[in-house]
Formats: C-alpha cells, sequence, structure tokens
C-alpha cells in the first residue's frame, strides 16, 4: 500500500486518534509513524485536534453503575479493596472522567461532523481552522454546539437538545473573555440550526475568549451584561 498520498494520511491519522482503527491497522500505522514524518504530522494534527476538543468538555464523574460494570467485566470481586487498591481507584476516577468528556466531544464531531465541518469542504479533510464551543446545561449534558471559522463573521449553532424560553424573553449567547467582562454575540432561536452573523470576525471576538454561555433576557432589552445566571454554559476552544 502507498503510504505517500495526504489524504490516505489524514484519514488514517484520524482514524487512530478517534480509535476506530483495528488492532493490526494500529499496529501497522504506529510504526509507519516512526519512519514516515508525514504521516507522524498527520498523527500530530490530528492529536491536536483531540485535544483542543477534550478541553471543551470538563471532567465528569462517573456513576456507580459504571464502576459496578467496570468491575463486572474486569472479574474484580465486591469486596472491600485494601488501602493501596482503593488510593489506585480514587486517583482513577478523576482520569477517567476526563476521558468520559472527551468521548463526548469526539463523539459530537464523529456522529454530526457537518455541525462543525463546513458542507464546501472534501470529505475526509482536515477540520479547518476554527473556534468551536460546547455548552452543557445545568446536568453537564452537551446542550449546544457553536463553531466558527477562524476569520470569519458568522457562527453557526446546532442546538443538541431543544432550548425552553418562557414567553416574553429570549435566549441571549454571550461570550466571557478570560479576563473582562462578557459580550453578547446574539440571539438564539429554537430552531435546531441556526447562524448569528457576528459584529466582528472570530479572530478579533473569540481569541481572548475562555467560555460561551447563554442566559435568559427580557425580549428587546439588548442588555450589555447578563442580568441573571446562565442557563447554558461551556468552554470555547481553538481547533488549529
Amino acid at each position: 500500500m502507498e503510504y505517500d498520498h495526504p489524504e490516505l494520511l489524514d484519514r488514517l491519522a484520524a482514524a487512530y486518534v478517534f480509535g476506530t482503527l483495528g488492532r493490526l491497522p494500529r499496529r501497522r500505522f504506529e510504526r509507519l509513524v516512526r519512519s514516515n514524518e508525514a504521516a507522524a504530522r498527520a498523527l500530530r494534527t490530528w492529536e491536536m485536534h483531540g485535544a483542543a476538543l477534550a478541553a471543551a468538555v470538563p471532567p465528569v464523574q462517573p456513576s456507580p453503575a459504571v464502576w459496578a460494570e467496570v468491575e463486572r467485566r474486569t472479574g474484580a470481586a465486591p469486596r472491600p479493596r485494601p488501602v493501596a487498591q482503593r488510593r489506585w481507584r480514587d486517583w482513577l476516577r478523576p482520569a477517567l472522567g476526563f476521558a468520559f468528556g472527551l468521548l463526548v466531544a469526539v463523539g459530537v464531531v464523529r456522529e454530526q461532523p457537518q455541525w462543525v465541518l463546513p458542507s464546501d469542504l472534501p470529505e475526509h479533510a482536515v477540520l479547518p481552522a476554527s473556534y468551536v464551543g460546547l455548552l452543557l446545561d445545568a446536568a453537564g449534558k452537551p446542550a449546544a454546539l457553536a463553531s466558527s471559522r477562524r476569520h470569519g463573521v458568522e457562527l453557526s449553532v446546532k442546538l443538541l437538545q431543544p432550548l425552553l424560553v418562557p414567553d416574553g424573553a429570549e435566549a441571549v449567547l454571550w461570550a466571557l473573555p478570560k479576563d473582562g467582562a462578557p459580550f453578547r454575540l446574539g440571539v438564539l432561536r429554537a430552531d435546531a440550526k441556526q447562524v448569528i452573523t457576528m459584529a466582528g470576525t472570530s479572530e478579533a471576538l473569540l481569541a481572548t475568549v475562555g467560555e460561551l454561555a447563554v442566559s435568559i433576557e427580557p425580549v428587546g432589552a439588548a442588555a450589555a451584561q447578563p442580568s441573571g445566571g446562565f442557563l447554558l454554559r461551556g468552554h470555547c476552544v481553538k481547533l488549529w
């Protein structure tokens, strides 16, 4: 098989990072990365994409049912554990929680890549330089995905669950800079897919923004700052 085709290396690297390669293909690709600089470069690119997506979701505490299933599959007996084993388990819990968050973010893009990848890109193309925000509800579940090209002025928003807004109110999307006051990006409709035209490019507006959030405001108030708590909130990351 020829491994000098950029599209093939890009597809293999993406599948490797997302865990969709089988055991033997994974081993072959790992050997290829050690000897082929183009393959190694493609892998680094997709690893950066994965790391940025992981940052979009905070750590999630696995439920007791998950741990019970882990014990069942690994053959661990449901008995009191020695102190050392309990410490190992307590150390592992946060790590698995972070992994669950990564799976949520990567899963969103894998199942619905059109939410982030523009429709005019060829199949299997590398994700363009973009700002991406994954907003969670109060229960920590993904509720909305926002994305915009680095130098674009349009912010695409996909609602992952219905947005419930009381009569006489509207849902306002805010950018939360790491150092500075929140500022409005636009008003969200109840439509599952929508586009907000921002006041400037993503690079100009979002370069220092660490989070996006949604608050409920009175219709027509055009508040400069959120009037209360946030209905949705999540990290905004750079994908490049």
